[in-house]
């Protein structure tokens, strides 16, 4: 409905309107709109000339035209053409276009592309001058935008396992259709396989049942639908796929699973035969041998020969045993098989085949024989199809045919029989010969036929083991029975062999014939694993020629397709008899202990198996003997009685109940077995304990397991008949449970949503304890089942009893819902409306729960703002509404629906409807002028327009006062106090004057205008008009006088108006005096004129609330300079309030309207605010009636408002400027439930109620209570004045009556928390640390002496830490002894630990940090000192929390309070009706009262009942502090100062070593230069090898590498670097290695390794080789750990080329790039690596390290410096240290990282001095380096063909050289260094270089200063956690930022794949050549 607002409403703003009134015509639309698109125009199901179909595109390009009948062409009445209609475009409810045009097109952005299903909607709404709104419409166009959704299914069969040529009917439907699509079906193997279907021939609905799910039901009821049947040829999964041909993202594909309904069994196929000369006659038969085996022979009975077989794979050949082989030379066995299946029991078939002269005859079992005439002479082919259960039939050959032949003259035949198929070919070949073929299938439907394969030769074999006093065994073996059949097949061949198993001692055969009955005999039949009566069994006798186990060879052989061999020992020892086993019975194999039961019998038996193939005797005998445990050996002479036991000489003992006492027993069994005929005595033992336990405790519940009660009775859970059978001695504990849900109890765990009460905390009943629950009425929810358990407990033993209670349901809830305010026909909106919904029969502990709800007369929940609305809220049963709620009403009537639900499941729910009288239509008014002078301008206000349906209507014009600004009462909503200007009936009032307007405010003055209709509702208007002072000119003295004279002489008139005006006139004199009385200029008897004004007010008749407004104003207006009335105005004035009071409690009584009652109270408190304050302005003058007099007009003013209020409100607080009162209307239930809140409270009354018959008061009891709050007190003519130290507090209570009368009643106990007044002045107390500066302590004394009273002090801090208070005598504490100890915690009241004698009953006041001084100990103190006065020192004692002395820290308040009652106004304080409560604090006093009354007050009781309560603070001494005597003074702590020195001496250490270093490697390059090289040598290569940095990763030992090369290899050379160290752990050695030839492209290399000493290990990480020749490098990824291994010393590891375009492995990648970073980028670790890369070098980083250290010191110790005064507990102070360490940490990395940056960049890499090493080698000693001569036998023999080959050609050369050494400095070049690749690398300027060293001067040298300047402050405790966080942030910056930093970048670098290119290579850096001259000298 909203949508079709939406759509109307611009299309009415948008075409002309109709002129004339009609009923509403619906017309066509004048459009037709088309959706054209690249496939034509698309079609829904449901599409019509209104509805068009469109595909989506992200582009929409819509046509319209005119619809068939209208358009230009068409002509009008006049001839002339209709303007074309006006047309809104909406898109999904969007306004897109505005056209106004026959014809056009519209384009529009779709956006995303719609999900499957979903779909755009566009409607064009038109209008036209023919059809315009509202009195006719067009009917709107709608266009679905939508995408192609097609579904496919199968819908027969509904499953997709189908069965071959089954047809398959495939469904699909589609949403949209095209002329120009179609469908394409395709799917391999089916008949079709392909179809082309036009989306134009679709299909009726089809059934819903054939869908498969009921969603593509509802799916495709909407779509076209289209169906399809295809059959399949052959089985396998099949795909069904379906696409639209112009649309190819559209395709769908459903998996077809295909199975054969026949399994191929055998195929014969017969020579060609003779049609005449050869008939063809074969016979067969299937028997079933087993459950799971059939056979099948097929026999030829004509013996035609010449056939061929072939059998499937699950299928064995067979001549079977039991038929007999033809013996006729007439017959021939064609097939004979059997094969294995899984299925039903199958029944023997047997049939015949004749094939003569043409005619096929068939027969099978019983059945009809079959008769068929091939017509040899027909060359058509044909197929018959013969099944007995359903005829036959006969079918031409055509091309169409099912089966597929390849000669035309080829008859097929398909003849089935129950679970055979067979399939018969008869092929006529020139008439007069023939072929047969048969084919055998078996149904797969029934048959699930097994392979071979799944079957194994199930043999079983056993030995019998040596016979007593024989020489021979037997060898057993079982297989399962066989068919007669198959048993001729199997065959058994058993050898025997000797002690060697080459030696075969005995051969047997056996075959199925030898199997002997009754086998199980020579074997127990407990070792049989199967079923013996299933099994055949087969002997063996075997001689046993010695004692040891003879070898048995078993072969088994089944025909010619299954054997197995079975090796098993033949057991010819001599068994002699023994005792295998003699175990006591018992649950657990392992246990060692059986636990019974004294009261009942048990018993223990004895499992005794003997081995012995003779006769035995068995001697069992039981003994039993009592234990202490089972590690203590029992008294075997004190065995126990067992004469009462029934076995003792059986394995079988019974032991009788109560027979044995508690304890544990040892139970021994002892049997003496003897073989037959020999003196063998066999003995075994066992034993067992047994403890004798207590019986199991009886629980029991009375009643049954379950019981029913009712709700509304009380009833009890009885378990007192629980009990122990043992023993009636001791106690049980009970413990009850309960819950919802018996599966609680498996589990025990306790679910909110089962508990039975809502006091349940766990599974436990609200009272666990006892064997008897009392479970009151109404305390359960009827209508549910509880499961209660009972668990008795006595010791260890437990037991438990359940019961299920059903309470039934409770009786209905009643609703008593009652009006109480605005109760008439129509609701008066301007007044509060009060209903009651209470429940009359629930109790309040049924906890019933009220929900209120707002309604319109359509049922409609209306949004009500519970809150700010109402002052009950909406859970209560009062229902308390504000006025002016309802002034602007929005329906015709309200409806409140109340529903009431209590805790035990019952709910009911009432409604109640009200009509709401609407105020007077709101006019205009205005006053006239709008801005004046005071007493002289008069003014005059005019209103008009109001109106309204309950006439006549009346006018009231107020002028506002300051009332409302003075006086606040929370319960008025607006509060429009003031004096009344006029009231009648007409719109215009009389020309008045208008007091002076607020100075404030520019003189404005605000009216109130109230225009009411007869019920009472009205409309209220604001007006403001500005009146100015009165001229000075004007006659202030005549105008009061004529102000007067009127208002006396309309005071006794008897029109209501003549009397408002009075009040008025009066009230304007009172303005007036107030306006004199602040202008100095004007003198007029103040007192003397305010006392006229007040007779005058006296004059006026009270009669009405209006003239109570007048006289109230008027009083409250002359009592505002109340200090200028004499005492008998206020007399008059009071006298004239309790008169007033009157009055309006009786109109309050009779009309029942609160708000207005309640507004003219304000201006009574303000006149009493007034009067009270002068009489406390002159404390010598008070007058103690006039003060009893306004407290007894207070009471009348709050019985006024409490009728006003509904119980459990909110409450009602009335301030004035000097007091305030504060109204609660409470039930008892209520009232109970209130405590002390102590936290929040201020002022407040907490009664304490007794309900019962004896007290008179119910759970419904009504009760309303006043407070009253002083800031001083009110009676200042009483006694304790001065000492009152807080507020006065007032109270009042007393019962509502249902008629809203109240009885005064005073509660048994109260209690009163009173707030002190005055702020509250604490001591602040010094602390610091103690003289050892283990504690902190601080101290104060003060003087007492013999009458000092009881004293307490509060420790006031904001730390949690636990306080020791010792109190001390004198001032000198120095060796002096505590008189008492005090232990005060934050959380928990103050203990005494030493001086326990001292009692503390005196001290009334107990709570955290509140240390009492009792009257009895001071007392004492002073006695025992001798002298009237003496001083004691009271000393705090905390953990170490301060460094330093604090006064901010710790206060203390020291006080003692009394409780003053004040029982009435006429009465004296009492200290003895209240005394001070525990919850005392330093802010509040706490006071209980208790009532001597025992009953309740009296219904009548003279004024006033207010009772007053007021605490009286008792003078104490002064206190002194003590601090200065107790806390140490600091001493310089010099722990910085050498903390600064320590780093700087390490620094200038490390300086040294470090410049050392840095010269070394600057000057030291080297390239090492093999001393074998050759001058003549052709091939020069560099080779550098990456030794790791893992552990041990270095080697010390001879290293020899060989490369292989694409044109060779060269021969192992010894890397002999000598004295140069190499190989070590992360270093990098560079070789330069000729080769006597050019090996061309560097394949690979090998490594060996020598030691003498001990096998050496290397980690070779790489290596690249460089050929100086052609600049090509090769690199190697090696990653590998190299050993020597002393077995095998000749072992090689060769390394290939690493592929560069071959991604690295990660791992690997990470540890290279993770180790280059930590020994680069670790500013600490950089510093102490082998070698230090680039610029940045080691002194350079140990500098940047000495500022950043010292720079985290500095911060370190400025953090503690900020922190000085934050003090924090000593557990915490390590805590802080490490997180300030860790914060430092991080603030230093900016600093560290900006150093580092301009040292590593702000300078070039220095070129390092490369040069040659030649490593100094003996000539002897390198002649055999290159290998020992103990492995030279394991060289090569490829290497040593190349050194023999030439050998030759180098002797000569080294004979001219003149050795290895002349040779190697021929060979010696000059070597430099050239950059392969540019320097990426930022550079920045080259004095960044001096900043860089500034940087880290300024920093060492500040940082040191300040580091000493502040830490000499320090003490010794604070220099400690400095130095524990300076340590932290030195550990994190080293072990912490770095690493983690490294790996981060590490670990992120190998998130894409990294190549060769991406590692760090020297031969990236470093280019080596060789010099191009002597390269050239060496060449020739």
């Amino acid at each position: 409905m909203a949508a079709l607002l939406l759509l109307l409403l611009p299309l009415l703003a948008c075409c002309r309107r109709g002129s004339a009134a009609s009923p509403v015509r619906l017309q066509p639309s004048p459009l037709r709109v088309s959706c054209p698109g690249p496939h034509g125009r698309v079609f829904q199901r449901q599409d019509n000339e209104h509805r068009v179909s469109c595909l989506w595109n992200s582009t929409v390009t819509l046509h319209y035209q005119p619809a068939p009948g209208v358009g230009p062409e068409v002509e009008g009445e006049e001839g002339q053409s209709p303007s074309p209609p006006c047309c809104l475009w909406y898109l999904n409810s969007a306004s897109v276009r505005n056209v106004s045009r026959w014809s056009g097109q519209v384009v529009l952005q779709t956006g995303q592309a719609p999900s499957p299903g979903a779909s755009s909607l566009v409607t064009v709404q038109c209008s036209s001058a023919s059809c315009a709104a509202p009195e006719c419409f067009h009917r709107n166009v709608s266009v679905e935008i939508s995408g192609q959704d097609v579904r496919l299914f199968v819908l027969w069969p509904q499953t997709h396992v189908i069965h071959l040529w089954q047809p398959v009917e495939l469904g699909w439907c589609a949403r949209l259709k095209s002329a120009g699509w179609h469908y394409i079906f395709s799917s391999r193997g089916g008949v079709p396989s392909t179809f082309l279907l036009p989306s134009s021939e679709h299909q009726d609905i089809p059934s819903p049942a054939v869908y498969p799910t009921v969603e593509l039901q509802q799916t495709c009821a909407t779509y076209f639908s289209y169906r399809l049947s295809v059959r399949y040829r052959h089985p396998g999964v099949r795909v069904a796929s379906v696409r639209i041909k112009e649309m190819p993202h559209i395709s769908l594909n459903l998996s077809l699973k295909v199975e054969p309904d026949l399994v191929h069994v055998l195929s014969i196929s017969s020579k060609l035969l003779s049609v005449p000369q050869q008939p063809l006659s074969l016979s067969w038969w299937l028997q079933p041998l087993t459950l799971n085996t059939l056979a099948y022979r097929l026999v030829d009975t004509q013996a035609v020969g010449g056939w061929l077989r072939s059998y499937s794979s699950f299928t064995l050949s067979s001549n079977f045993c039991a038929v007999s082989t033809p013996q006729s030379l007439d017959e021939i066995v064609v097939a004979s098989i059997y094969f294995h299946v899984d299925g039903e029991r199958f029944e023997k078939l047997a049939g015949e085949l004749h094939l003569l002269n043409g005619t096929l005859n068939l027969t099978a079992g019983k059945e009809t024989p079959i008769h068929v005439n091939l017509c040899p002479g027909n060359t058509n082919s044909s197929t018959y199809i013969f099944r007995y259960n359903e005829g036959a039939f006969y079918t031409s050959k055509d091309n169409n045919s099912i089966f597929s032949t390849d000669h035309p003259n080829t008859h097929t035949v398909f003849y089935q029989y129950k679970e055979l198929s067979y399939l018969l070919t008869i092929e006529f070949v020139a008439l007069q010969w023939y072929k047969f073929r048969m084919y055998l299938y078996m149904n797969q439907k029934r048959v699930l036929i097994r392979p071979p394969a799944e079957r194994d030769l199930d043999v079983h074999i056993f030995s019998s083991g040596r016979p007593f006093l024989q020489n021979f065994s037997y060898l057993v073996w079982f297989i399962p029975a066989q068919h007669p059949m198959l048993q001729c097949e199997w065959t058994f061949h058993l050898q025997l062999f000797g002690t060697k198993k080459d030696h075969v001692v005995q051969s047997s055969t056996y075959t199925y014939n030898d199997h002997v009955k009754n086998a199980m005999r020579f074997v127990r039949r407990s070792a049989l694993p199967f079923d013996a009566e299933k099994y055949t069994g087969f002997v063996a006798k075997v001689n046993c020629t010695s004692s040891a186990p003879t070898p048995a060879l078993l072969s088994i052989k089944v025909n010619n397709y299954t054997a197995k061999t079975i090796e098993a020992p033949v057991v010819c020892e001599k068994k002699e008899c023994k005792i295998l086993r003699c175990w006591i019975q018992r649950p657990d194999y392992k246990a060692m202990v059986l636990y019974k039961k004294r009261a009942l019998s048990f018993y223990l038996f004895v499992k005794l198996n003997v081995d012995c193939h003779v006769g035995i005797s068995v001697k069992p005998l039981w003994q039993v003997y009592p234990a202490k445990d089972t590690k203590t050996e029992p008294d075997w002479s004190k065995p126990v009685n067992t004469s009462a036991m029934f076995g003792i000489k059986m394995i079988h003992l019974t032991v009788p109940s109560n027979y044995l006492d508690y304890g544990l027993y040892l139970f021994y069994f002892t049997v003496e077995v003897v073989p037959i005929r020999t003196s063998v005595v066999l003995k075994a033992y066992d034993m067992i304990y047994v403890q004798i336990e207590r019986a199991d405790l009886l629980a029991n519940i009375s009643g049954g397991s379950v019981r029913t009660v009712g709700f509304s009775e009380s009833w009890t859970l009885d378990g007192s008949e629980s009990s122990d059978p043992d023993s009636q001695e001791g106690s049980l504990i009970f413990t009850w449970y309960c819950t919802k849900d018996s599966a609680d109890y498996q589990t025990m765990k306790f679910k909110v949503k089962n508990k039975c009460h809502p006091f349940q905390k766990d599974l436990r009943w609200i009272t666990p304890s006892g064997p008897i629950q009392k479970v009151p009425a109404e305390s359960l929810p009827g209508g549910t089942l509880y499961y209660f358990r009972l668990v008795i407990e006595k010791g260890r033993r437990k037991a438990y009893a359940d019961q299920i209670v059903e309470v039934d349901p409770g009786p209905p809830l009643t609703l008593d819902v009652r009006c109480i305010e605005n109760c008439g026909a129509s609701l008066i909106p301007t007044e509060r409306f009060s209903i009651s919904g209470k429940c009359s029969n629930c109790k309040p502990s049924n906890k019933p729960l009220y929900y209120w709800t707002l309604f319109s007369d359509t049922s409609k929940e209306l949004h009500f703002d519970w809150d700010s609305k109402t002052s009950t809220g909406r859970t209560g049963p009062y229902m308390s509404i504000h006025a002016l709620t309802f002034t602007k009403p929005a329906y015709r009537y309200y409806v409140l629906h109340l529903s009431v639900t209590t805790w035990d499941g019952r709910s009911t729910s009432l409604r109640t409807a009200f009509s709401v009288n609407t105020p007077p239509r709101t006019g205009t008014c205005n006053i006239n002028p709008h801005r004046g002078v005071a007493f002289l301008t008069k003014f005059v206000v005019r209103c008009k327009g109001f109106s309204d349906s309950h006439l006549p209507l009346t006018y009231k014009v107020i002028v506002a006062s300051n009332v409302p600004q003075t006086t606040t009462v929370t319960s008025v909503v607006e509060n429009t106090f003031g004096t009344i200007l006029y009231f009648g009936s007409e719109p215009v009032t009389p020309p008045s004057f208008l007091p002076v307007g607020e100075r404030s405010r520019k003189y404005a003055l605000t009216l109130y205008v109230q225009v009411r209709d007869s019920l009472g509702a009205f409309t209220q208007v604001s007006l403001r008009v500005y009146v100015k002072n009165p001229l000075k000119t004007q006659p202030l003295s005549d105008v009061f006088r004529e102000l007067l004279a009127s208002a006396s002489r309309l005071s006794t008139a008897q029109q209501t108006g003549d009397r408002l005006r009075a009040g008025y006139l009066a009230y304007l004199a009172a303005s007036l005096l107030n306006y004199v009385k602040e202008t100095p200029t004007v003198q007029l008897p103040q007192a003397q004129l305010r006392e006229t004004v007040v007779k005058t007010a006296l004059n006026i008749s009270v009669n009405s609330i209006m003239e109570v407004n007048q006289v109230a104003a008027v009083l409250s207006e002359v009592t505002e300079a109340v200090e200028r009335m004499n005492v008998r105005s206020q007399d008059l004035a009071i006298g004239k309030l309790t008169k007033v009071t009157e009055v309006l409690k009786k109109q309050r009584s009779q009309t029942h309207w609160s708000e207005e009652a309640e507004i003219q109270t304000s201006g009574i408190l303000r006149c009493l605010s007034n009067i009270l304050r002068a009489d406390l302005l002159s404390l010598k003058n008070v007058s103690a009636d006039g003060v009893q007099h306004v407290f007894s007009i207070m009471e009348g003013v709050t019985d006024i408002v409490f009728w006003g209020k509904v119980p459990e409100e909110i409450e009602t607080v009335i301030e004035t400027g000097h007091w305030n009162i504060t109204l609660k209307k409470n039930e008892a239930w209520n009232i109970s439930n209130y405590s002390p809140a102590t936290d929040t409270c201020h002022n407040c009354f907490y009664p304490i109620l007794t309900k019962g018959k004896s007290s008179g008061v119910t759970s419904d009891t009504v009760f309303s209570t006043a407070v009253f709050e002083f800031d001083e007190s009110p009676f200042p003519w009483l006694g304790y004045t001065s000492d009152i130290a807080s507020m006065v507090m007032g109270f009042k209570m007393a019962e509502t009556k249902p008629d809203g009368n109240l009885v005064p009643f005073t509660p048994e106990r109260a209690d009163f928390f009173l707030v002190r007044k005055g702020g509250f002045t604490t001591f602040n107390l010094v602390m610091g640390p103690d003289k050892t500066e283990a504690y902190t302590t601080g101290g104060f004394s003060f003087e007492i002496n013999k009458t000092t009273p009881t004293i307490y002090f509060e420790i006031v801090t904001k730390l949690k830490a636990t306080f020791k208070v010792l109190l001390f005598t004198g001032t000198n504490l120095t060796d002096a002894q505590p008189v008492v100890l005090f232990v005060a915690s934050h959380n928990m009241p103050t203990t005494i630990t030493r001086g326990n004698e001292t009692t503390t009953d005196d001290c009334r006041i107990s709570g955290p940090y509140i240390v009492c001084l009792p009257y009895p100990l001071l007392a004492t103190i002073v006695q025992e000192s001798g002298i009237d006065t003496q001083n004691i020192s009271i000393v705090l004692e905390t953990r170490y929390i301060l460094r330093y002395p604090n006064r901010k820290l710790v206060g203390i308040y020291v006080f003692n309070d009394y409780c003053l009652f004040l029982d009435g106004v006429g009465s004296q304080w009492s200290k003895d009706t209240c005394v001070v409560g525990p919850l005392t604090n330093w802010q509040k006093v706490h006071c209980i009262c208790a009532s001597k009354r025992k009953r309740r007050s009296p219904s009548v009781l003279p004024a006033p009942n207010i009772k007053f309560l007021a605490a009286k603070v008792v003078v104490l001494p002064n206190t002194v502090d003590l601090g200065r005597n107790l806390i140490v003074d600091l001493p310089k702590n010099p722990l910085t100062l050498i903390t600064v020195l320590t780093i700087f001496a390490i620094y200038l250490l490390l300086c040294c070593w470090a410049i050392r270093r840095d010269r070394v490697e600057k000057e030291i390059k080297y390239i090492i230069v093999l001393p074998d090289n050759e001058a003549s040598d052709k091939g020069t290569f560099l080779v550098t090898l990456y030794t790791g940095s893992r552990c041990n990763a270095g080697i010390k030992g001879e290293v020899f590498l060989q490369l292989i090369g694409q044109h060779g290899r060269s021969k192992f050379r010894c890397l002999w670097h000598q004295p140069s160290p190499a190989f070590q752990r992360g270093s990098i050695d560079c070789f330069l290695i000729t080769t006597a030839r050019n090996l061309g492209d560097i394949r690979s290399f090998r490594i060996r390794l020598n030691n003498e000493d001990k096998p050496p290990t290397w980690f070779l990480s790489r290596a690249e080789v460089e050929d100086m020749s052609t600049r090509k490098v090769w690199f190697f990824l090696c990653r590998k750990w190299l050993f020597l291994d002393p077995d095998n010393p000749s072992r090689n590891w060769k390394f290939s080329v690493t592929d560069p375009q071959t991604p690295l492995p990660k791992f690997d990648y990470f540890l290279i790039n993770f180790n280059r970073r930590l020994t680069e980028y670790h500013l600490w670790i950089s510093v102490f690596a082998p070698v230090v890369t680039g610029a940045f070098t080691r002194f350079q980083r140990l500098s940047t390290f000495l500022a950043v250290i010292l720079f985290t010191l500095l911060v370190n110790i400025m953090f503690f410096n900020a922190e000085k005064d934050v003090e924090t507990p000593v557990y915490l102070r390590y805590l802080r240290s490490i997180t300030v360490g860790i914060e430092c940490a991080l603030l230093t990395l900016p600093v560290e990282i900006l150093i580092i940056a301009l040292f590593k960049y702000s300078q070039k890499d220095p070129p390092p001095v490369v040069t040659k090493m030649y490593p100094k080698v003996d000539s002897e000693y390198w002649n055999n380096c290159i290998i020992s001569e103990k492995y030279a036998n394991v060289i090569d023999t490829e290497e040593q063909k190349i050194a023999v080959s030439e050998k030759s050609q180098k002797s000569s050369s080294n004979i001219a050289e003149g050795g290895t050494f002349s040779k190697l400095r021929r060979l010696s070049t000059t070597i430099r260094q050239l950059r392969k690749i540019p320097d990426t690398e930022p550079l920045l300027c080259w004095w960044c270089i001096c900043v860089a060293w500034g940087l880290v001067l300024s920093i060492t040298v500040l940082s040191s200063f300040f580091i000493v300047l502040y830490g000499l402050s320090y003490g010794y405790q604070t220099s400690r956690e400095w130095l524990i966080a300076s340590g932290t942030s030195f550990l994190e910056n080293v072990f912490f930022h770095s690493i983690l930093k490294s790996l981060l970048f590490s670990a992120m670098s190998t998130i894409r794949p990294k190549y060769l290119e991406d590692i760090r290579w020297v031969t990236r850096e470093k280019r080596v050549e060789i010099n191009s001259a002597e390269e050239a000298g060496r060449r020739t």
